[in-house]
């Protein structure tokens, strides 16, 4: 379980760290099509996805609780990222347009990324036998 999350965190590093350089690169390439909270986005993304995986990987012994805790997670998280959304279009009005597209390519990168560790460590548990 320890060596699953040391392999998660690695590879949770090298993306964000991967996904900084590239928001660096568009804030000096294209400043005016970029929200200034777009580091602070990709934090939250980096955290959210570790929280995530440490809940996530509790159940992933069990395909039916892996599968419900999926599901609700899931739908917690979109929720949430809906209210985030919402409230910081209606505080920052001028900004919300350039915060939705970077939130969501970063959604989009976070969660792709999710699902095939999610992939890859249910696929080697059930090759491992456990």
């Amino acid at each position: 379980m320890k060596e699953n999350l040391n392999r998660y965190l690695k590879k949770i590093l090298l993306l964000s760290g991967f996904s900084a350089v590239l928001m660096l690169a568009a804030f000096l390439l294209i400043p005016q099509h970029m929200s200034p909270a777009m580091p602070f986005v990709l934090a939250f993304f980096m955290g959210a996805s570790i929280a995530s995986f440490l809940l996530l990987q509790k159940k992933s012994g069990d395909t039916t609780k892996f599968v419900n805790g999926f599901m609700t997670h899931s739908v917690v998280r979109i929720l949430l990222y809906l209210a985030i959304i919402l409230t910081y279009a209606m505080l920052n009005r001028s900004d919300a347009v350039r915060f939705i597209i970077g939130f969501f390519v970063l959604y989009l990168i976070y969660t792709f990324f999710e699902v095939f560790q999610f992939l890859s460590l249910t696929r080697r548990r059930n090759n491992s036998g456990e």
